[in-house]
């Protein structure tokens, strides 16, 4: 709780004027540094944010993309943590590696506690499988598939861990193959037959890989990875059940007959609160008030934005979900609260898929 009530504190502590925040970035310039290469979810997310954030930011700075692939995401999250100016032109627009700062993988440099949160979205993780690994096309007999090759990014990627998890909880013989740089190297390997599962979230996948992946090629949406509430119980998507796509536990219960439970379900559980913020902005250590306050006013103007829902609806084909500024907080300091159990077990789980 500690490091929950001083994150939220440390909101409070912004003392900008609206005046200062609509003077500091007049005229000036931003670099959104995306971790992966274009053409994948993340690249496309910012594509379709970018405008708009800039359009709401007080003083209507120009923000462009500048891809930084490499490590898994790690380069790019080390350099803003680390080595970019803090003068509020260069800002983190990432996907959210809790796991990775929570096992102090080796080469992380990056601090999310030190840095500032400017904003993040709730995603609804899935993945998209080749129906050609499933016996008869069909979900349901993933347990009997000979074997499914997953398209990771790196092993504390918690796209990579999410799936990892789920097919070790469902008894699915499966190659993990590290080392992709994002989305825009995965899914031609998808298509290709290289690999047979890639990790998504539902926006991207709607942007990026729907009509060529789904509709007209070899795929189909996986399983609903949710998210959970207070109680531990897991939260319906909508737009999964709209699809009929099954929920994790569903899936579970129908291939062994029982509710999921265990150490691996824990460690799911755990993984999905760690990262029930996904796609995120991040400024460094030390960047202005001005800046801190513009950008969170943009980010937060986002979702209740009429253009900005249209553009977000029609490239992701749902509606907008961001956290309020004080989730986002919330979720950066809950790194700090996991228990010395799970982060053991992620260390040796991350470390399995090294080898």
């Amino acid at each position: 709780m500690k490091h929950i009530v001083l994150a939220v504190a440390g909101a409070a502590l912004l003392t900008a004027s609206p005046a200062a925040a609509q003077e500091f970035y007049e005229g000036k310039t931003i670099n959104c540094i995306v971790p992966y290469a274009p053409g994948g979810g993340t690249d496309s997310f910012f594509r379709v944010v970018v405008p708009h954030l800039a359009r709401l930011t007080p003083g209507q700075p120009d923000i462009v993309i500048t891809n930084m692939d490499g490590a898994g995401g790690m380069k790019a999250n080390n350099y803003v943590s680390q080595d970019a100016p803090n003068d509020g032109s260069e800002m983190l627009c990432a996907p959210w590696l809790s796991i990775a700062q929570l096992t102090k993988r080796a080469g992380v440099r990056f601090d999310y506690s030190k840095m500032i949160v400017i904003g993040g979205e709730s995603a609804i993780d899935t993945a998209i499988i080749s129906k050609d690994v499933l016996p008869d096309g069909d979900v349901k007999n993933i347990a009997d598939a000979e074997r499914v090759v997953i398209a990771g990014l790196s092993p504390s990627s918690t796209l990579d861990l999410r799936q990892r998890l789920a097919l070790d909880m469902l008894g699915v013989n499966y190659l993990y193959v590290p080392g992709y740089r994002g989305q825009a190297k995965q899914l031609p390997a998808f298509l290709s037959g290289e690999v047979s599962l890639v990790g998504s979230n539902y926006g991207t996948y709607a942007a990026t890989a729907k009509e060529a992946f789904i509709d007209n090629g070899p795929g189909t949406l996986f399983v609903h990875y949710p998210s959970f509430d207070a109680d531990g119980n897991a939260i319906p998507a909508s737009v999964m059940e709209e699809l009929g796509v099954m929920r994790l536990d569903e899936l579970y219960e129908h291939v062994h007959g029982a509710a999921p439970e265990g150490e691996l379900w824990e460690a799911f559980k755990t993984l999905q609160t760690l990262s029930n913020m996904g796609l995120s902005a991040w400024l460094p250590e030390g960047s202005p008030d001005a800046a801190v306050e513009a950008l969170r006013t943009a980010w937060q103007a986002l979702p209740n934005d009429p253009e900005f829902q249209e553009a977000h609806r029609q490239a992701f084909g749902k509606e907008v979900n961001f956290l309020s500024t004080d989730d986002a907080l919330l979720a950066q300091a809950s790194v700090g609260e996991a228990s010395a159990e799970m982060t053991a077990f992620f260390q040796d789980y991350i470390a399995k898929g090294e080898q």
